[in-house]
């Protein structure tokens, strides 16, 4: 395993962002990929019915995963140089990865 490979590896297995909502009633973070690994309700929360508590954790989920993507693109750019991905692009699939760390373009953008 080379030394980028390894250091990607653990920016992403390490990787999280939390986010919390304007009015403070519900905080989040998420992992790469989206995966939430926490989900707090204050007692603001309560003030809400269902419906709408679903949509502000919904909302707050997504702002988390948007900052998650751009945090993980800035990590990528880093290790793999600043002039190799645009920011906040996509990141690439396994196999692209692998083939641009062992010094093709593996297609990625």
């Amino acid at each position: 395993m080379t030394e980028r490979t390894r250091r990607i590896q653990e920016a992403i297995a390490e990787a999280s962002v939390e986010v919390t909502s304007d009015d403070h009633a519900v905080t989040v973070v998420v992992g790469p990929g989206g995966t939430v690994r926490d989900l707090h309700l204050s007692t603001r929360a309560f003030h809400y019915g269902g419906a709408e508590l679903g949509q502000v954790v919904v909302a707050t989920i997504r702002a988390a995963n948007t900052r998650m993507a751009e945090e993980l693109s800035a990590i990528m750019a880093d290790i793999l140089g600043a002039g190799t991905r645009p920011p906040f692009a996509p990141l690439p699939t396994p196999a692209q990865l692998r083939t641009q760390l062992d010094g093709g373009d593996g297609g990625a953008r």
